[in-house]
């Protein structure tokens, strides 16, 4: 399955060195942190992005393929151009109570962090605004997630999950 003319779920399972065109900006990081990027701006269901990021398991294995999208609203017709696409949602969750909050860190190298918020994350329906919706496919499960990222493999969430 393609995501677009450019990418293929095919990808999932293969090893970064079958795909010549990813690189790397950390190849110095150790192998199970490595995230790859292809540079190839496209279109997933009417919305533009301009690169895909691939992200490998310490054999060098891609087990999940994150598109970016800039200034992403998971409006009414992407939802429905999804459920079109993949079937209706196996779950869709927004933040729940606060477990936790961590003011911002600023280090001494001028790094900044924060503030965090931990919540709880519960149920929901597309009207309540999810920050997550997710399918559970046979080979790879599929995460929305509301603040600009959609997930293919094993996602964050889904590996929380199971």
């Amino acid at each position: 399955m393609t995501l677009d003319n450019q990418v293929s779920l095919d990808l999932l399972g293969k090893n970064i060195h079958d795909v010549p065109s990813a690189y790397t900006s950390l190849p110095d990081a150790p192998s199970h942190e490595d995230f790859y990027t292809l540079d190839k701006p496209g279109k997933f269901l009417g919305k533009e992005y301009l690169s895909i990021f691939l992200s490998v398991n310490e054999d060098r294995i891609i087990e999940l393929i994150i598109i970016s999208l800039d200034g992403f609203i998971i409006d009414k017709s992407f939802y429905d151009a999804l459920v079109e696409k993949y079937g209706e949602p196996n779950g869709m969750y927004k933040r729940g109570e606060v477990i936790s909050q961590e003011p911002e860190k600023v280090y001494d190298d001028g790094f900044i962090i924060g503030p965090v918020t931990r919540s709880t994350i519960e149920e929901c329906t597309f009207e309540e605004s999810p920050l997550i919706i997710a399918w559970n496919k046979e080979d790879y499960d599929i995460e929305v997630w509301s603040r600009n990222r959609i997930f293919f493999g094993k996602g964050p969430y889904t590996n929380t999950k199971k």
